[in-house]
């Protein structure tokens, strides 16, 4: 079932349809969230609070394409953990997210422990915008017109951020590939 169909169906008061969207976004939100606020307590809290404000919004939200029903929930995730950030002052450490990428086996993925610190230097050495973007593209999986649904910027504008960040990159291709990789 598509999502601009299940929305219909939300709308015609069959709540199923509502648990169909939680399954279908639920797991990849929280990885999404939790990445970025490194606690799983606070990643269960605005995952939560994310489902509750799509719930009540619902009846009113308009899918123009298939897609916008993701991008419309990542939005919201996405503004809740900036309110979080802004209500508490705290900036992501890089070293805690790589912690989570440790606990979730992520040594099994990569041979040679030394090219980690590369793409962690890497990481540490471009804007938060830049490093933003990249996760939500690479990581998360987000096409570009999601990524601009979420941060506001234009298609282009995160084209041409993914871009250069790549192509400052391209001289170190073992970073390139790790991060393709993950």
């Amino acid at each position: 079932m598509t999502d601009i169909e299940l929305v219909e169906k939300f709308k015609s008061w069959d709540t199923q349809s509502f648990w169909k969207i939680f399954e279908k976004y639920s797991e990849s939100l929280y990885k999404f969230i939790y990445l970025k606020v490194s606690s799983k307590e606070i990643a269960e809290d605005i995952l939560s609070e994310t489902f509750f404000k799509c719930l009540s919004n619902l009846e009113k939200f308009e899918p123009r394409f298939e897609s916008a029903l993701k991008s419309w929930i990542y939005t919201i995730a996405y503004n809740l953990v900036k309110d979080f950030y802004s209500k508490y002052k705290e900036k992501i450490d890089i070293e805690e997210i790589f912690s989570i990428w440790i606990e979730e086996n992520f040594w099994a993925k990569i041979d040679n422990k030394d090219k980690l610190e590369e793409v962690k230097e890497f990481l540490l050495s471009i804007k938060d915008e830049q490093r933003e973007i990249l996760i939500m593209r690479i990581w998360n999986d987000l096409s570009y017109k999601e990524i601009a649904e979420i941060t506001g910027k234009s298609v282009d504008n995160c084209k041409k951020i993914v871009s250069r960040v790549l192509k400052n990159i391209n001289t170190n291709l073992a970073i390139l590939l790790i991060l393709i990789m993950i």
